[in-house]
């Protein structure tokens, strides 16, 4: 949980320290075409070799394919409601797109010309969670969070990142998440755990060499998990401005949500300091891209990118939206718009090489 006091706290220690100057700040550039993805937001995103990206809505259970050069938004080949009535999870292995189906509770696979190459029911050993990424040896990744027992408090437990062999028929865990930042609300005169809105999660994926890599949003830290089994490798903690969660943070996150759902909406807890980061985001080479928290309806945002030497740079990218993906050369931001979501791409800059910061 990050508070208030421990932030400030944290902040004069490092202050004791001495000053250490940050690794320089480069501009992302904004690419002319865009695309409006008739969706009310996009949940996951995937990049495709031949530059165009695959998109998930998830309200509408809709997998799109986004060409910025045709600026077209289009279903994806042979991924129809009676293939996949439940679209929930979307990622890729290379050009191999994967999507989880919570109605047919399987994953099935997808090449770039829209072939079905693979159906995979969910294992029961996990309590029917979905995989979130695949390696090149074929291996899975879970998400599994904890049982919350029979008065509910399991769920302050941590999460759980497991791998599985290809047959989905042996387990292992690799790493633990935070515990979510939980507050006890009253529904209808029963007290229940919520998450706080705004309060930020740990985020983690898996490059193809079967390295799991995971963002600590308490601790604005990263770690590598090698395939190996040996002992991580990790970043220092880094440096993380301190943003208050405003009365306008709050409402923009209420008016999120339909209006019908809106007064039940209105009595979340709210965090009281926005997270380290929002998203974060991993290249081929374990380059891990932190998109940072920011002020409302800031015109700019920020990436922060360490590897396991440090901090490498920061990358300033003009848009007020949401980032969606990084790949090796461009960035895709979404913005939301009265008939969707406007995506837009920002080329990554190419700074020279810098000594990073530990």
């Amino acid at each position: 949980m990050r508070t208030l006091p421990a932030l400030l706290a944290a902040a004069g220690i490092a202050c004791s320290a001495g000053p250490t100057p940050p690794p320089p700040t480069y501009q992302a550039t904004l690419l002319p075409d865009t695309v409006l993805a008739p969706v009310v937001h996009v949940s996951h995103a995937a990049a495709r070799s031949d530059s165009l990206w695959v998109v998930l809505g998830i309200e509408e259970g809709a997998v799109l394919l986004a060409d910025f050069g045709t600026g077209t938004a289009t279903p994806y080949p042979g991924i129809t409601p009676e293939e996949v009535p439940g679209a929930s999870v979307l990622f890729a292995n290379g050009d191999t797109i994967f999507v989880a189906d919570w109605g047919l509770r399987r994953v099935t696979a997808w090449t770039a010309d829209g072939r079905r190459v693979d159906a995979v029911p969910t294992p029961a050993a996990l309590g029917g969670a979905f995989p979130r990424a695949r390696d090149a040896a074929g291996q899975w990744y879970f998400e599994v969070p904890p049982r919350p027992g029979p008065d509910g408090r399991g769920v302050r437990d941590s999460t759980a990142i497991v791998r599985s062999d290809p047959l989905m028929a042996r387990f292992d865990t690799v790493a633990q998440l935070a515990p979510p930042d939980l507050a006890e609300v009253d529904r209808d005169g029963r007290i229940r755990l919520e998450p706080r809105a705004l309060s930020g999660r740990d985020r983690w994926g898996v490059l193809r060499d079967g390295t799991v890599w995971v963002a600590r949003v308490n601790q604005n830290q990263v770690f590598w998990f090698p395939p190996s089994g040996a002992a991580a490798t990790r970043t220092r903690p880094l440096p993380d401005p301190i943003i208050p969660v405003e009365e306008m943070d709050r409402q923009m996150h209420i008016n999120r949500y339909p209006e019908e759902n809106r007064p039940n909406a209105a009595i979340i807890p709210f965090a009281l300091v926005k997270p380290a980061f929002e998203r974060a985001f991993a290249q081929a080479d374990g380059t891990v891209w932190l998109f940072k928290s920011a002020v409302a309806n800031d015109s700019v945002r920020t990436f922060q990118v360490a590897d396991s030497s440090g901090w490498r740079m920061s990358v300033e990218v003009p848009s007020y939206g949401i980032a969606l993906g990084v790949t090796e050369t461009e960035i895709l931001m979404g913005e939301q718009n009265p008939a969707g979501v406007r995506l837009l791409r920002y080329r990554i800059p190419s700074p020279p090489p810098t000594s990073p910061t530990p």
